[in-house]
């Protein structure tokens, strides 16, 4: 039985890991976080609570870890302390990063594979705690993983990651709509493209990071192919069986709105945002990925089962409903 070490566990990724995990029979979990973020769940799961930038972690380098998964490090230098303790405890470190570390300067648009150009974290950014040095500061953890001597390290860089227990609402600001409105303003018809992950291809991606052979390697995991933002809002549709109309907005009406792409309109940018090239994990780890619709439906299964909860993200209904008063008057 092999014992696995997971740093998070109980908020998103992490909660639908553990779910997938505590199916199999071959693995000894233990949980390390704060204790704070759904306690309740997986009573039958070994927990430790502490704070992970704090001396709190240094409490699991007494044992032996055949797998450290982390899902929930934000900050290099913490890190670089526990993984200079834990290295001689592990074999293998499985690191959840993001598609955020690529530069998008020289990425936007393009096919992005996971050589491109990445982002540069200095010491002023390591400890900054704003999320605007989040991509900054992942692939300055990145490299302390990689450079550390005797450390097997897989990196899994998704995109904007989608399905339950999602707080962040991106995707369901969408569903949300697809699900109770006939209209809905959508920006430049849908134009834009977007790769996004599935957190269910995810959990079963990280899980077969668990038994690869020695890799010391990082991975792109989107699990849509690259396709517009209409796409997917089709494909959502396709998944609720509902038959909604979009209706276009130029980009530039928009901003004469006052409305701000992405946190007014989610997963919505001016141009495409980063489009991930996953050819070479799902060819690695014999990854299967789930078709968008079916994806969105198991999502929307989720929300059905919460009883469809107002969006907090985006858009509030009567603004978008005036906007396209506005629009067709």
């Amino acid at each position: 039985m092999k014992k696995i070490l997971v740093l998070g566990g109980t908020y998103f990724i992490g909660r639908v890991l553990v779910e997938e995990l505590s199916k199999l029979p071959q693995y000894d979990i233990t949980l390390f976080n704060r204790g704070k973020t759904n306690a309740h769940l997986f009573p039958n799961i070994k927990k430790v609570h502490g704070n992970r930038r704090t001396d709190d972690i240094m409490q699991l380098c007494r044992e032996n870890w055949d797998v450290v998964i982390d899902i929930s490090c934000y900050y290099p230098v913490p890190l670089a302390r526990f993984v200079e303790a834990i290295a001689a405890k592990t074999t293998r470190y499985i690191f959840i990063s993001t598609a955020s570390v690529y530069d998008m300067q020289q990425c936007i648009n393009s096919l992005t594979h996971e050589t491109a150009p990445t982002l540069f974290c200095t010491p002023e950014q390591k400890t900054d705690t704003t999320m605007a040095t989040y991509g900054n500061k992942k692939i300055a953890c990145e490299e302390i993983l990689l450079n550390t001597p005797h450390l097997d390290s897989i990196i899994l860089r998704p995109s904007v990651v989608y399905g339950k227990y999602d707080p962040f609402d991106r995707h369901y600001y969408w569903l949300y709509r697809i699900k109770h409105q006939q209209n809905i303003l959508l920006p430049e018809d849908g134009t834009v493209g977007i790769t996004c992950t599935f957190v269910n291809d995810l959990a079963q991606a990280i899980i077969k990071a668990i038994e690869v052979k020695q890799h010391q390697s990082v991975y792109n995991i989107s699990t849509t192919q690259i396709c517009s933002l209409k796409q997917v809002l089709t494909s959502m549709a396709e998944g609720l069986g509902t038959y909604p109309r979009f209706i276009a907005a130029r980009g530039t009406w928009l901003q004469e709105q006052g409305v701000q792409q992405w946190s007014d309109i989610p997963l919505y940018t001016h141009d495409s945002f980063l489009l991930q090239d996953s050819r070479r994990i799902v060819k690695d780890f014999d990854l299967s990925i789930t078709p968008l619709a079916p994806s969105m439906a198991m999502t929307a299964a989720y929300y059905e089962s919460i009883g469809w909860p107002l969006p907090k993200t985006g858009l509030s209904l009567q603004r978008e409903a005036a906007l396209l008063t506005a629009l067709q008057s």
